[in-house]
């Protein structure tokens, strides 16, 4: 499902790992911005940032995709990144979304 293209890592720690990926997320229906009942969203990449200034357990994700930020808080997308990745990840603010971009995030403890 995610085919890894690169990772770096910068002198302040910073990990970045970026993928490629080309599989759809099944919407749940349940966003707060907009009807994404039977959506159904391709997802061509995501980057992971990790390390450096996040500290410990925190890790960015950017999620490259092809639809509108509304599907921000559909629990399905959700749902299909975190089965992508084989951990739970959650959007992060509305602001930081946009159309063709979702950006997550995943704390571990």
């Amino acid at each position: 499902m995610l085919t890894l293209v690169n990772t770096t890592t910068d002198t302040d720690g910073m990990t970045h790992t970026e993928y490629a990926c080309d599989f759809v997320a099944e919407c749940a229906g349940d966003s707060l911005w907009a009807d994404t009942s039977n959506l159904r969203v391709r997802v061509t990449g995501i980057d992971i940032f990790e390390g450096g200034d996040y500290g410990e357990g925190y890790k960015q994700v950017d999620v490259a995709h092809n639809a509108d930020w509304e599907i921000y808080t559909d629990t399905g997308f959700e749902a299909a990144i975190s089965t992508a990745l084989g951990y739970d990840v959650q959007f992060t603010e509305q602001g930081m979304q946009d159309t063709g971009f979702a950006s997550m995030e995943h704390y571990s403890n």
